[in-house]
């Protein structure tokens, strides 16, 4: 009866499992594409879609910045570099390839393996024989060492010391491009400022010329149309006065993601340095762009890139030749002894030997890993040489670009200068009955487009000194150009 009760207890958690498997391999299936390229995909309640306690963006919030100050340049990209996750990122890679090296490198080391053993045999032996029913147990190490492979190990190292300097100096370009995302960001910011501020005199010059029409209208020296286009003006300005209001919120933001904190965070900064740089070192073009060649990180990397691939190429033909390896076990069993009694055995096992290893033929699979690291080899190295082509181009056109700046900037402070005279002028004229409404509202346009084209020249002289900074493989920081 107990063995009744006993096999149906075992038929019933037989059943009950496989229940319960058949249940969570369902729930797996309710998990699948969207039924439709039309509709929405509906998760399941299951499944979680946000948390309002996800811990990465609780450690974005829980992020400081100075607010007792207003923040220079300088201590915003300190901020960015401690902060921004790409440079994280890149660290992190960097330490995964240093983690790969140190892998190729254990290689040179004997491998040590300790095993544990048991195994229990009933042999049943013939009437004339007796029978062997016994339990073996017992530990084992084992070394084994690779003494040659015809540089497949140097290589294989060699690979991925090559590889860790790329991704060392693939980390130091990451910080150029973050610093180059901060200074744009930065300049991009105060530009929107200096918008802003000029919206505001333009609003202010609209009032004035608005003002002046509908006094001249209420007392009969001017039509309504006067009026009515000075007022058309005005109430364009306010459209522009706004669209430069939400710039300024824009452009914060975006500050604000350079650094690596939420678009809504609060923090001041200083204004730019009223030195605008107006010149740079006279240096030939041609050294510009073999320096630039010379010390860009990501250039570098590339270099690095190559040697790592010539590194592969000389592994897989290692792959070609023989290997040999020595190894040395140690074993020692016990026994015990269950069909008669006997004192229980002990024995030691000890070897050692030297294994040679050559795949003669094995469908040319070698030969042709061999023809592909080669084949990579030589994109790398067209990569390089494409690389420094476009470097060249870069350093260049940064270079100019920087130049056509600095005219643009000397234009626009003349044309400002130009224009202000010009709308006093027009200002005083018309209200005195000497010229037309248009000519006020041309002059207004004017010194309208004049301070935007100051704001923006000053923006693009310092932003052209960043890139060409960037180009040529420097950080420029507001005050000077340094290496890396």
């Amino acid at each position: 009866m107990a063995a009744y009760n006993m096999t149906n207890t075992k038929v019933l958690l037989s059943a009950l499992t496989s229940a319960a498997m058949l249940i969570s391999a369902a729930g797996c299936r309710t998990l699948a594409a969207p039924s439709s390229s039309e509709a929405a995909w509906v998760p399941a309640k299951k499944i979680k879609i946000s948390d309002s306690k996800d811990a990465t963006w609780q450690s974005i919030r829980g992020q400081k910045i100075d607010t007792s100050r207003p923040l220079a340049l300088g201590d915003l990209v300190d901020i960015a570099l401690r902060t921004n996750p790409s440079t994280k990122q890149a660290w992190e890679n960097a330490k995964s390839v240093q983690a790969v090296k140190l892998q190729m490198e254990g290689r040179y080391y004997p491998k040590v393996s300790i095993t544990g053993e048991g195994t229990r045999q009933d042999t049943k032996a013939n009437i004339d024989m007796a029978s062997v029913d016994y339990f073996k147990y017992g530990p084992g190490i084992q070394l084994t060492y690779l003494l040659l492979d015809f540089g497949g190990r140097a290589a294989d190292v060699e690979e991925q010391s090559q590889l860790l300097i790329a991704a060392n100096f693939q980390f130091n370009r990451t910080m150029q491009d973050v610093v180059l995302n901060v200074e744009t960001s930065y300049y991009g910011y105060h530009s929107a400022v200096a918008m802003l501020a000029a919206a505001e005199s333009d609003l202010k010059n609209a009032q004035a010329a608005y003002d002046a029409a509908s006094r001249r209208f209420e007392v009969g020296l001017a039509a309504k149309l006067d009026m009515l286009q000075a007022k058309s003006t005005f109430e364009q300005t306010l459209y522009s006065l706004e669209n430069a209001r939400g710039a300024v919120k824009t452009s914060k933001a975006a500050l604000a993601k350079s650094l690596g904190y939420p678009a809504d965070t609060v923090f001041e900064v200083m204004e730019p340095s009223k030195d605008v740089p107006m010149a740079i070192n006279d240096e030939d073009i041609t050294r510009m762009i073999n320096d630039a060649i010379d010390q860009r990180p990501d250039i570098a990397a590339l270099r690095a890139n190559l040697r790592a691939q010539n590194a592969a190429a000389s592994s897989a033909n290692s792959d070609l030749y023989p290997s040999l390896s020595a190894g040395a076990s140690a074993n020692k069993n016990f026994y015990k002894y269950y069909n008669y009694k006997q004192p229980r055995d002990n024995d030691r096992t000890y070897a050692a030997y030297l294994s040679f290893d050559w795949d003669v033929f094995d469908g040319f699979e070698n030969l042709n890993k061999l023809r592909e690291e080669q084949a990579l080899a030589n994109v790398e190295r067209e990569k390089l040489i494409e690389a420094e082509i476009s470097a060249s181009s870069e350093v260049w056109t940064k270079y100019y670009d920087f130049k056509t700046a600095v005219k643009k900037l000397e234009y626009s402070e003349s044309f400002l200068n130009t224009s202000q005279t010009s709308y006093e002028l027009a200002l005083e004229s018309y209200s005195n009955g000497l010229n037309s409404i248009l000519d006020l509202l041309d002059a207004e346009s004017k010194l309208s487009d004049a301070k935007s084209s100051l704001i923006q020249s000053r923006k693009d002289l310092f932003v052209a000194l960043a890139e060409l900074a960037h180009a040529t493989g420097t950080i420029y920081t507001g005050g000077e150009t340094k290496n890396d």
